[in-house]
């Protein structure tokens, strides 16, 4: 299985590059890619800025077809990963459970995609998604369908009831997004960790 961050958003509610945000001694993306490297033969990081801090066995790519938001980075991560099965997640999501990737992963044989998710919403960017998904996503993008949740009812997904995934965390942080500097200092404060001044 091939791990995908997505890191090229315009981080415009945080005011500065999420991906860099101080964690845990190191920052957010490195943590994610760091967990990930567990259960992932192979990691990616889409993003369409220059990034400082170039590490060991991690790919760094563009979207192929930009500006287009979270759909379109999703695409370019499932069109360079050598694996046929892709883990997306995004990179201010720094609760990360690896053991809840690998969760995921062992229930995709037969799906197209596997998300946690209710009613009738799945979490696109803490889910897998295999290599068929990429015409059906271009088909999207061409049309500026921008929104994740417009490729599900195109593909056979199975969606992981949240109360099944809270065996890994039962409040669900690892699907938290960290969008601003107040969920950011929320998130330092929980971990026990020094406020940081953004």
């Amino acid at each position: 299985m091939t791990g995908v961050v997505l890191a090229g958003g315009r981080n415009s509610r945080m005011g500065r590059d999420k991906a860099s945000l101080p964690w845990q001694g190191s920052d957010f993306l490195q943590v994610i890619l760091h967990k990930l490297i567990a259960v992932c033969d192979e990691l990616i990081v889409v993003t369409n800025t220059a990034r400082t801090e170039i590490l060991p066995n991690v790919r760094y790519v563009a979207d192929i077809i930009p500006q287009r938001g979270p759909l379109s980075g999703i695409h370019a991560g499932l069109v360079h990963a050598t694996s046929d099965l892709v883990f997306v997640t995004a990179c201010d999501m720094p609760y990360l459970s690896a053991a809840a990737v690998n969760h995921l992963r062992s229930l995709s044989p037969g799906w197209d995609v596997v998300a946690p998710g209710e009613a009738e919403y799945l979490e696109p960017l803490f889910a897998c998604y295999r290599k068929n998904c990429i015409p059906l996503i271009e088909s999207l993008l061409q049309q500026d369908i921008r929104k994740t949740q417009a490729l599900f009812p195109l593909v056979r997904y199975r969606q992981v009831p949240l109360a099944e995934m809270k065996q890994f965390d039962p409040q669900l942080r690892f699907l938290y997004n960290i969008n601003s500097p107040s969920d950011y200092q929320a998130a330092l404060r929980e971990v026990n960790l020094p406020a940081t001044v953004l």
